[in-house]
């Protein structure tokens, strides 16, 4: 007796199922395995629950007794667990659609479980899965009786309903292969095998007969057999490859399946709708070394909703075929694609000519193993290289228009090179000046000269680039009109004159129509001059220079020649304008030349016009008064003593004359003199008189003047400017 009959419920187990026999049964597995389940009947029931499967699928209730499980009941779970909302829908969707579907799917994982079990003999292992401890005997006992399936074999039972359900029919018969022959007394996958060797031999015959239409040269019948195999069949290559091969476009139609390589995919687009939900895209891919042409089906799609095949092998030739769907089933002829070759092109094309050269860059896409390139140049000559590194220079081009091929390499999979159809570019190669060689400078002051080697086919203008200037030899394709404008600096026959200040980076460029090459340059720096330059001399054998300081020179010069002696003296702007400037000097007479110090490093300076002064020899004259003395009813007249000091080596000429004024005031405090004329004239001494003395004593004649009276010590004509006065105390030229 079977073990059903036991329990009293005749055929309940009569037929166990060894397939669960639901559509995307992964999917529902993958629902219940993100909420943590050991089967799908642990959805149903409350935490410490039970079901009962034997006779249908039902759930303790506590008022009503034992619920069953139907439509109405799994919405009512799903509205109230909204974790499981997924797992629950999916399980109404299979209960509407077949109401055995949710106890095969629950039984088939039920005996799985217990069959893959440790303690599978005991009925504990069964109660603890939340089933009825009534039905827990029957059920595993149903799980020693049901046949054990392998992974392979699960594999097939639980996939086999997706294949038939899309029409997937040579995969379906093959997994058919996997499963008992008797389909394990399961009497739903009984019938199911049945169903695809019946479809199987369906589809053989559309085969034949379509195979009998080709060869007899029925290309319209023979693909009208094919869209009925395929049809059956949709994973049937036979039926696919026979429908692309007579293919035929219905008079009218708009063209058909366009295909073009987007960088390393391939972008489809077809008349009419292109969600791919309606549509099933077929890659058909041949090689060399393939007798047959292989078949893929692609699902991908750009970002942005256009179809494309994302990965095509590259370095094939390609052909896809679209075909209209309706219900996952084909439903009508496909669109065919015409053959491509996978090759995709570099990217990012840059040409320019250069002097009898050619010079290209570019993107080399990721599969490409190398990359050829062709010239051709006018003469109508080719020569070709290899440029793995994206890019190339091609030497030694004659003047004219060169035609440039890039061809990418790629490998395919049987190991063969297959090259690209390429991309074409024309180029022509200009005339280019000769580069100027070297720039050489002349500097003089105010100005500089230059000269320079090579451009002697090109017009040579030296510019002043606004930022930093190219490097020698640089080619530029660029108008002339784009290029610096020449220097602006006035020329006169001694050569260029920089205006005061300049500090700039002159350069080279040899031009030739539209071309132009760079050559090198100098740093030129012409400082501004030193203008008012004043020398006199001051106290403590020190002289006072001073002029005004020249633009925005950071230091300026001064050098003294004196007795065959060069020193030179350097002085900041801030120290000149907080301190001025004072250099020693000794009595003979010293040359005095000013002039700005360059800023920049390494520049060719334009010497400014030199500011010079000569500062005469140090020549004194000193006067002091000689108070008379007192005697009894006399007095001896005050006497002045005047003395000229000069250097030995050098004879005083041209001396001024010493003037001596004296002025009354008040009996306390009288006047000194301010000038030569504010007071009376008491004595004259001519220089040459003063010179070949040396030294002159004279009595005052006062005249009108009554003591008290202040005498001062004037130098008047000559050199007077140039001759130091020096005077006594003021106070020993008071006369009382």
């Amino acid at each position: 007796m079977e073990f059903g009959h036991r329990l009293g419920l005749p055929g309940a187990l009569s037929g166990l199922p060894l397939s669960p026999l639901v559509p995307r049964y992964q999917e529902l597995v993958a629902h219940q395995r993100a909420l943590g389940l050991r089967h799908i009947g642990e959805v149903l029931i409350a935490r410490g629950g039970c079901l009962r499967v034997l006779d249908g699928v039902f759930v303790r209730r506590a008022a009503r007794g034992w619920q069953r499980v139907d439509s109405e009941e799994l919405r009512r779970l799903q509205a109230g667990q909204a974790d499981a909302e997924a797992l629950l829908r999916r399980l109404a969707e299979l209960h509407d659609r077949n109401p055995m579907a949710l106890r095969q799917a629950l039984l088939y994982q039920l005996i799985e479980i217990l069959q893959d079990h440790p303690q599978r003999g005991r009925t504990d292992s069964v109660v603890s899965l939340g089933i009825d401890p009534g039905e827990a005997a029957a059920l595993l006992q149903a799980a020693c009786v049901r046949l054990h399936l392998d992974p392979r074999q699960r594999a097939a039972a639980e996939e086999i309903e997706d294949d038939w359900e899309h029409g997937r029919l040579r995969r379906a018969a093959r997994r058919a292969t996997e499963l008992p022959p008797d389909g394990g007394r399961d009497p739903y996958l009984i019938r199911r095998l049945a169903g695809i060797a019946a479809r199987i031999r369906e589809t053989d015959a559309a085969l034949n007969a379509a195979y009998r239409c080709e060869h007899e040269g029925e290309a319209g019948a023979a693909g009208d057999h094919y869209l009925r195999a395929a049809q059956l069949a949709g994973d049937c290559p036979h039926a696919i490859r026979g429908l692309v091969r007579t293919h035929r476009p219905a008079e009218g139609t708009p063209g058909t399946l366009s295909v073009d390589l987007a960088g390393d995919s391939v972008a489809l687009a077809w008349p009419g709708d292109t969600d791919l939900a309606s549509w099933r895209i077929i890659r058909l891919t041949r090689s060399a070394a393939q007798s047959r042409t292989s078949l893929a089906e692609i699902d991908r799609q750009a970002e942005e909703g256009a179809p494309q095949d994302l990965r095509p092998p590259v370095g094939s030739q390609v052909r896809y075929a679209v075909f209209p769907l309706c219900d996952g089933r084909i439903a009508g002829p496909p669109f065919v694609s015409r053959a491509l070759l996978v090759a995709p092109e570099v990217s990012g094309l840059r040409t320019a000519d250069g002097r009898a050269r050619v010079e290209a860059t570019w993107t080399q896409p990721p599969g490409a193993v190398g990359v050829n390139v062709t010239v051709t140049g006018p003469d109508g000559r080719t020569s070709w290289t290899d440029a793995p590194d994206g890019g190339f220079t091609a030497h030694g081009l004659q003047t004219g228009e060169h035609l440039i091929r890039i061809s990418c390499r790629y490998r395919t999979s049987d190991g063969e090179e297959v090259g690209s159809p390429g991309v074409r570019a024309r180029v022509a190669v200009h005339p280019w000046p000769s580069p100027v060689l070297d720039l050489t400078t002349e500097p003089q002051v105010g100005c500089v000269r230059f000269a320079w080697t090579g451009g002697e086919d090109a017009e040579v203008r030296l510019v002043e680039w606004p930022g930093e200037a190219p490097a020698p030899g640089t080619e530029l394709p660029i108008p002339p009109p784009e290029l610096p404008a020449p220097l602006p600096w006035k020329q006169t026959s001694a050569g260029l004159v920089p205006p005061p200040g300049t500090i700039a980076r002159v350069t080279a460029i040899a031009i030739l129509g539209e071309r132009a090459v760079t050559g090198p340059g100098v740093l030129v720096e012409a400082p501004a001059p030193v203008t008012a330059l004043t020398v006199e001399r001051a106290d403590e054998g020190l002289a006072r220079v001073i002029f005004e300081w020249p633009g925005d020179a950071g230091q300026v010069s001064v050098v003294r020649e004196q007795d065959g002696r060069y020193d030179e003296y350097r002085v900041s702007r801030t120290v000149f304008l907080r301190e001025g400037l004072r250099i020693p000097v000794g009595p003979t007479k010293a040359h005095i030349r000013v002039t700005t110090a360059a800023r920049a490093v390494d520049a060719i300076v334009v010497p400014p016009a030199c500011a010079e002064s000569l500062l005469p020899t140090d020549i004194s004259i000193a006067y002091r008064i000689l108070p008379g003395t007192r005697r009894p009813l006399r007095r001896r007249p005050t006497t002045v003593r005047v003395t000229l000091t000069s250097p030995a080596d050098e004879p005083a000429t041209d001396l001024p004359e010493f003037v001596l004024v004296a002025r009354s005031g008040d009996a306390r405090s009288p006047v000194r003199p301010r000038h030569p004329a504010d007071g009376t004239t008491v004595l004259r001494l001519r220089g040459e008189e003063l010179n070949r003395a040396g030294t002159v004593e004279r009595e005052i004649t006062a005249g009108d003047c009554r003591p008290p009276y202040a005498l001062r010590g004037f130098l008047l004509g000559g050199r007077a400017a140039s001759v130091r006065l020096e005077e006594p105390s003021p106070a020993t030229l008071v006369v009382r």
